[in-house]
């Protein structure tokens, strides 16, 4: 699978369930224009095992370890101008990916439940690509992402996405002020094709902001698609609260390859994947978000950043776990606030990044997700004027 690939699979989880045709492929080729290019989300979406807390003294230990960092810090002064900046700073205790996963798990597993009609989610989706004519650098699309998840059956459940323009990446902008300081770009993208999962196309990228647009999401009860299977927030409420059943219920949809794709997939990286998208943005009990942490923190290969910072400036503690594609070597990485259990960012980084991605430093985040609310509410969907997506407008959509 090449990185387009694996980050159409990674993008929001309502987008797969069963609507539409034409509706659909109008949504992502829309969406995927405005630099929307894939599956990740806050803290309920589709993602990943089994390890029982080493005892009650140290996560306690650990949890006084991690204080202070992460949720609590105020959103970055400017979503359109976020930009990622995962980089490990040296913390005084390093703490182990097992041992931020369990603080998580332990802190989830203390968070209060909250009631309200709507599980509301709201949250930036950025993606790198490198532009210019004159001189080469790195551009940052974003996306506005908001989600209203009814309770009910019989309400309807919105997504309601704006796009909040392009502009050159931290550190571009002399780069960018020797190319003219263009306001508009026309970017390389990986755009696989039946014969040729390599094949590159063009998108065009613009600094003005666009129109918020949206739809419902809810297909009878189903609201997002969960380990291969469209469920409904009551099926969420119900998933298991053991990491053992839990990894179990989530292995039921592993078929050898990858969610989208017929690519093989070890169970692991398809563990990992499906476990960060329900944290990231599903409704689900706080026991059942404890029991996610642990599915985590015993998958194999997953490893400590240290403390970080997130694309909002917000300071957590990183895990990731390596993804290798036809496309290179790239990394998933989460920022997680272990003292509140919540997933601040999602993100796919490049190690060793081939073709479509070959422009990509080692290091450098080519998509992320970053969570800036995510809880209960009454208050409705606010639904835009027009709501449909424009079937005119192309993009960058699956093939």
């Amino acid at each position: 699978m090449n990185p387009m690939d694996q980050l159409r699979a990674a993008r929001p989880a309502h987008l797969d369930t069963p609507v539409d045709e034409g509706t659909r492929a109008a949504e992502l080729s829309y969406a995927m224009a405005q630099a929307r290019t894939v599956r990740a989300r806050t803290i309920a979406k589709p993602v990943r095992g089994g390890l029982a807390l080493a005892g009650a003294a140290t996560v306690t230990a650990v949890a006084v370890a991690v204080s202070g960092t992460g949720g609590t810090t105020p959103r970055a002064p400017s979503r359109a101008e976020a930009a990622p900046a995962a980089t490990s700073a040296a913390p005084v205790v390093r703490l182990s990916a097992k041992q931020i996963l369990l603080a998580a798990a332990d802190s989830s597993l203390r968070a209060p439940a909250t009631t309200g009609a709507y599980w509301y989610v709201d949250s930036v989706i950025g993606v790198a690509n490198e532009a210019g004519t004159r001189a080469r650098y790195l551009v940052h699309s974003t996306t506005s992402h908001r989600l209203w998840i009814a309770r009910s059956p019989e309400g309807e459940s919105w997504f309601v996405d704006r796009n909040l323009g392009t502009r050159p990446a931290k550190g571009a902008e002399d780069a960018w002020a020797r190319d003219g300081s263009p306001t508009k770009w026309s970017v390389e993208v990986p755009k696989p094709k039946a014969d040729d999962k390599n094949a590159l196309g063009r998108m065009e990228l613009d600094s003005t902001p666009g129109r918020p647009f949206g739809n419902p999401i809810n297909i009878g009860d189903k609201v997002f698609e969960l380990a291969g299977k469209n469920v409904s927030v009551a099926d969420l409420q119900a998933l298991p609260t053991t990491a053992a059943a839990l990894k179990q219920r989530l292995l039921q949809g592993y078929a050898g390859h990858g969610t989208e794709s017929d690519d093989p997939q070890d169970a692991d990286s398809w563990l990992y994947q499906v476990t960060s998208g329900l944290l990231r943005d599903m409704p689900v009990k706080p026991a059942v978000r404890a029991a996610a942490y642990k599915v985590l923190a015993g998958l194999d290969g997953v490893r400590s950043l240290g403390e970080v910072t997130d694309t909002l400036g917000r300071t957590g503690q990183g895990i990731a776990r390596p993804e290798n594609w036809s496309g290179g070597g790239f990394e998933r990485q989460l920022v997680i606030d272990p003292e509140t259990g919540i997933l601040l960012t999602d993100q796919i980084v490049a190690v060793r990044p081939t073709g479509g991605y070959a422009w990509a430093e080692p290091g450098t985040p080519i998509w992320w997700e970053a969570t800036t609310e995510a809880s209960w509410t009454d208050k409705a969907p606010e639904k835009p004027q027009s709501p449909r997506v424009p079937r005119s407008r192309s993009g960058q959509g699956p093939q």
